[in-house]
Formats: structure tokens, C-alpha cells, sequence
């Protein structure tokens, strides 16, 4: 019989093995991760774990970093679909500009809140020697777009408020963000562009001193300091609640 066109062929037997042992793989180092931080990750106790000699399991991830890649490529995917199922329903429940841009910010803290060791793998200290493959790019692009769309949206519709300063052309700084401008926010002038850079930075910030114990005897209620922060963020970057 013919495959219906569109329609993925199934699994091989082989295949099906593979992706379950993957899966039980990065299973058990999400758990030694928690234990051990990413730099004590060890494919040897990890095959000792699930009862694999190691050779076994370098069929899967043939080194420690190819294993670290996994873990960060499936984390920076897991807070990627969170950022756009907020964006989402923001869209759909018609909300104002400073909603839509709320919507993100605060997925990504109660994800972080639920995933601790999978943040700080993402936005905690880099692990010696290793350097993250191109393949991370497009969740963590994903991640950007789902937060500058209201940016965005607001600038193609005339909402975004900006000043005097920020209409003055920015040659050196416009050239610094280029890669920013030309992937996320086209046409948006240089000095909004950098301020929703700084906006990026401040709550990946802010969430990471909640999440590695900073706030201690200094923010007693660290939601409503972060409800604060990005409130303040919105009123930075030019958006506007609907009057």
C-alpha cells in the first residue's frame, strides 16, 4: 500500500529501542545533573546507573559534552514551548501590549522555579571546555521571539511609545545590535532594540538570583519584586497597557 503523503513512517523496532533508551539516557543525567551540576556529569556513572557498559552507552552520546549538548538543547526546547504557549494565550485572550509582554517573563519564572538544575544549566556557570553546538540556536531564537513580539506587533501598529533620544540616529550602537535588529526586530530603532536587550539580561538576572538563593534576608516576597522588575521592564522598552 502506498504511504499517505504527509503522514511520517513508523518507527523501526530498532529505532523505537533507541529513542526509549535515549529517552531513560537523559532521563538519569537530569538526575545526576541535580546531584553533581554539569561539570560533574559522568558518562560512566550514568551507564553504571542504568547498567550499561560505558562502550554501550558511547553508542547514544559518544562523549560527555555530546551528552551535555542533549541536556541543554532539550531544556532550552522545554522553556521554549512555555515562553510561546504564554505568548499564545496572551494573543488569544486580546490582552494589551504590557500583558502580551508579561505573558513571558513569568513563564520563564515559574519554569525555572519547577526546573532549577535545567536553568542553571542554561544561565548558570559555564562548564570548563565546553562550548554549546550551533544546534542550541534556534529554541534559544525561539525563546527571544516569543519575548520581543509584543515588541514587535507594537511597533508595526504605532504603539510603541518612544522619546526624543530614541529617534536620534545611533550609528555605533545600531551597528553593535545588527545581528539583533536584522533576527527579531526589524525597522525597531536601535535605542528600543537595546533597551529590550537590557530588559533580556535584567530578567534572566533577577529569576537567577531567586533561583541560586540571593534574595536570602534581602527580597522577603521575591514575586512581587519580580511583578515590579518586569512591569518596569514593559514601561522601559516604550509598551503601554490599553487605556
Amino acid at each position: 500500500m502506498a504511504k499517505t503523503v504527509g503522514m511520517s513512517a513508523p518507527l523501526s523496532a530498532r529505532e523505537l529501542v533507541r529513542t526509549e533508551m535515549t529517552r531513560q539516557i537523559l532521563e538519569v543525567a537530569r538526575e545526576h545533573l541535580a546531584r553533581d551540576g554539569a561539570a560533574g556529569l559522568a558518562l560512566r556513572s550514568i551507564a553504571r546507573e542504568l547498567e550499561m557498559v560505558p562502550s554501550a552507552l558511547y553508542r547514544y552520546f559518544p562523549s560527555r559534552d555530546a551528552l551535555l549538548s542533549a541536556l541543554i538543547l532539550d531544556a532550552y526546547e522545554a522553556l521554549s514551548r512555555e515562553a510561546e504557549r504564554a505568548s499564545e494565550n496572551a494573543w488569544e485572550a486580546e490582552t494589551d501590549d504590557v500583558e502580551r509582554w508579561l505573558a513571558v517573563p513569568r513563564a520563564m519564572r515559574i519554569w525555572a522555579l519547577e526546573n532549577p538544575h535545567q536553568w542553571a544549566l542554561l544561565f548558570g556557570s559555564p562548564v570548563p571546555g565546553y562550548e554549546a553546538p550551533q544546534s542550541t540556536v534556534a529554541p534559544y531564537a525561539r525563546l527571544a521571539e516569543a519575548l520581543v513580539r509584543p515588541i514587535a506587533d507594537a511597533h508595526v501598529h504605532g504603539r510603541l511609545h518612544t522619546g526624543p533620544a530614541t529617534k536620534e540616529p545611533s550609528g555605533p550602537l545600531e551597528a553593535a545590535l545588527q545581528p539583533v535588529i536584522d533576527g527579531l526586530l526589524p525597522g525597531v530603532p536601535a535605542q528600543t532594540v537595546a533597551s529590550a536587550l537590557q530588559a533580556w539580561a535584567t530578567l534572566i538576572g533577577v529569576v537567577s538570583l531567586e533561583m541560586f538563593g540571593h534574595w536570602r534576608n534581602t527580597v522577603l516576597d521575591p514575586e512581587v519584586f519580580f511583578e515590579s522588575t518586569i512591569a518596569n521592564l514593559a514601561n522601559l522598552i516604550g509598551l503601554r497597557a490599553r487605556r
